[in-house]
């Protein structure tokens, strides 16, 4: 008799949580039995609240509180995760296929039915960018494409302009402050700055009880100012960066203070760029015993792509690359509008010269380099 009156108080006690806090139920079809992991996204980090196992046909529930609204992410195996926008009172369904996740439904939230859909059109946003880049890619390796190449630039700009301003308006209108937070962290700070620091000035008053609007307001604004494009010019010290090698390995530009230091602006697709490589070479062997190091930095968004490059072309220095395309955020901050570039920083990190061809880069480095 005492275990059937504390199963019915442990049960009333569950009621009790799910009717003050949120509820979430999923089954997946195809899904493994595994384990899964839930997190609520905040300023500085996650914060694991849950953890669990799916049974055999699917199916996982967990149930939790939040003192407002925030973005929760449900973590699978394989990387394979969903983000839902949950407050309190909130009972999500959730059903969809392994297979394909990301075609999931969800029912019972209204902030994730909301971030369902913006994810639905993001994607398609994206898709739309990468055909874009594959078509331009394409264009680049054919002899005598000036024209179809600018088309495509063109038509690629004008692609991301509607994908940057889709978000915008997102982040402007939605009623839901943790989908705000979300999508106006998608937008690059290096192109949108005077947007994003207008959108963290004003979202407290759009949301004025919440603490998550305030806490990642006062996070930005105090950082904003380190984010401001630095627009180098010669003279001048050259902005620290720091970028990934195709292996791995972090390389920083202030690490070769007391050495020269030839930055080439390129991408595998750039075929003025790929049209130099041999000059590339024959200077990098005449000066590769002097004090100066070379660092190449691709505009390029697709490794395989960037690798081979590097590979065919034989040019065995120190590359890098975010693999962001034109919006690598160090072609940005060193206001990079075209494509071979080079700059020549000098042993104390100042910026000698800017040139658009490596026959100019190198009558630089002939006379400090002597």
């Amino acid at each position: 008799m005492k275990s059937k009156y504390l199963f019915f108080i442990c049960s009333m006690l569950f009621l009790y949580g799910c009717q003050n806090g949120f509820s979430v139920k999923g089954k997946i079809s195809n899904m493994p039995v595994q384990k899964f992991k839930v997190e609520e996204l905040g300023v500085e980090q996650s914060l694991m609240i849950d953890s669990g196992s799916t049974d055999q046909e699917g199916s996982f529930s967990f149930s939790s509180s939040t003192e407002e609204e925030s973005l929760f992410r449900i973590k699978f195996e394989k990387g394979k995760y969903i983000l839902l926008a949950l407050k309190n009172g909130d009972h999500a369904v959730l059903e969809g296929d392994w297979n394909q996740l990301e075609n999931y439904k969800v029912s019972g939230s209204m902030g994730s039915i909301i971030l369902k859909s913006f994810l639905v059109n993001l994607r398609e946003n994206i898709n739309d960018i990468q055909t874009m880049q594959v078509v331009l890619d394409s264009i680049s390796v054919r002899p005598n494409n000036d024209s179809l190449k600018q088309a495509a630039l063109q038509d690629l700009k004008n692609i991301n302009t509607q994908f940057v301003e889709y978000v915008k308006q997102f982040s402007d209108s939605t009623q839901s402050v943790a989908n705000a937070l979300f999508a106006v962290n998608i937008i690059n700070p290096a192109y949108e700055l005077p947007y994003i620091t207008d959108f963290y000035k004003n979202i407290t008053k759009r949301f004025p009880n919440s603490k998550n609007a305030k806490l990642f307001a006062e996070k930005f604004l105090s950082q904003a100012k380190n984010l401001e494009p630095a627009n180098p010019h010669k003279g001048e010290p050259a902005p620290d960066f720091s970028g990934v090698t195709p292996e791995g390995k972090t390389v920083t530009l202030s690490n070769f203070k007391g050495k020269y230091v030839l930055l080439d602006f390129w991408a595998s697709w750039c075929a003025p760029c790929r049209d130099v490589s041999p000059q590339l070479i024959n200077a990098y062997q005449k000066f590769k015993t002097k004090n100066i190091e070379w660092i190449s930095i691709s505009l390029d968004s697709n490794k395989d792509k960037w690798v081979e490059a590097i590979q065919k072309d034989n040019l065995t220095w120190t590359h890098i690359s975010d693999l962001n395309g034109w919006a690598s955020a160090i072609a940005q901050n060193y206001d990079v509008k075209a494509i071979p570039c080079y700059f020549i920083i000098d042993p104390q990190g100042n910026i000698v010269t800017v040139e658009n061809t490596i026959e100019d880069a190198v009558k630089h480095l002939s006379v400090l380099l002597k």
